[in-house]
């Protein structure tokens, strides 16, 4: 095809819309409003492997008083969580994200982000609201629920909340992924490691499979579980090996975030990144206070690749990166 031209075919678009309608009647039936926030932002979500896209605006200066660099969002779920702060029940929002240095088979740098907050409902009220939604828009059965360490023991053999960071280390060079145990000093590359290359492919071959109760040092902006210790209430979608959704049952303390924010900023400076602003409107926002709620994100490219059997996410952009 010319690179001038579509990398989808007209018939994947209109495959596109269709589902893109369809996702829509989902929220709209279960009573979501749907809401338009900031795509450049002077804050943004601190992510020890996300790294967003850094735009200069010419004679801006933050509340703050200094220079200010402004981000293309990797999700916006610091404003949607401002919106439920403020009183918002439900809502949703589907529109494009961004995030530096995501090319490949199932990434573009520009995609698809549909993500919704709903109050009042914890990890389970999140997770049945997940699998009604993907079992609606792909014509699946029921999905499957597991949790993380149940499919790492299943695929590798260890515990990935008691095995030491040598045990991890032996077992990925046994596997033939590194050839050296001084790799990372850190347990949680080690895991991801290993979950990227033996468990995440064996995911949700047949059946959508939820996944639940990730390791505790991978909680992100999810409460810890009392029911498994050790875990936190975490949950992704995966379907035919590909990780479609990611949620969580949201946490709500706000100096428990602050301090996962210094701590993602020390991993991404010792892992080469720059580090981002602690400071956000989500913290001042979670100071008056977040309510009990679960919130979640979905690849929308990612769902309608899987819906027509696409194989790469270009088979469902109108001009992916090498043709935008």
């Amino acid at each position: 095809m010319h690179p001038s031209l579509t990398s989808a075919s007209i018939d994947a678009l209109a495959a596109r819309s269709r589902l893109l309608a369809k996702l829509r009647t989902f929220f709209y039936d279960h009573d979501f409003v749907e809401v338009q926030t900031p795509i450049l932002s002077q804050d943004i979500v601190i992510d020890r492997h996300l790294d967003p896209l850094v735009v200069q605006v010419p004679g801006a200066t933050s509340r703050h008083g200094e220079s200010q660099e402004w981000y293309l969002q990797t999700s916006p779920e610091q404003n949607m969580k401002r919106l439920v702060a403020s009183g918002m029940k439900a809502i949703f929002q589907i529109g494009p994200v961004f995030r530096a240095g995501e090319v490949g088979r199932l990434h573009n740098p520009e995609f698809t982000m549909a993500e919704w907050y709903r109050v009042g409902d914890d990890l389970n009220g999140g997770v049945r609201f997940l699998e009604e939604m993907v079992e609606s828009m792909l014509v699946t059965p029921p999905p499957i629920r597991s949790t993380f360490c149940d499919e790492f023991r299943r695929w590798i053999g260890l515990d990935p909340l008691e095995a030491s960071l040598e045990q991890l280390a032996t077992e990925s060079i046994r596997r033939g992924y590194v050839s050296s145990p001084t790799w990372s000093e850190d347990r949680d590359d080690w895991i991801d490691l290993l979950f990227s290359h033996d468990v995440q492919p064996n995911l949700g071959l047949e059946t959508p499979l939820v996944l639940t109760h990730f390791p505790a040092s991978q909680a992100a902006l999810a409460q810890l579980s009392h029911e498994l210790p050790g875990t936190a209430e975490r949950f992704e979608l995966f379907y035919r090996g590909v990780e479609l959704a990611n949620g969580y049952h949201e946490l709500l303390d706000r100096d428990t975030l602050e301090r996962r924010n210094i701590v993602a900023n020390e991993q991404r400076v010792r892992d080469g990144r720059r580090p981002l602003p602690v400071r956000n409107r989500l913290l001042e926002a979670m100071e008056i206070g977040l309510p009990p709620c679960s919130g979640c994100a979905l690849g929308f490219d990612r769902l309608v690749m899987l819906a027509i059997g696409a194989q790469r996410l270009e088979d469902v952009l109108c001009f992916p990166w090498d043709r935008a």
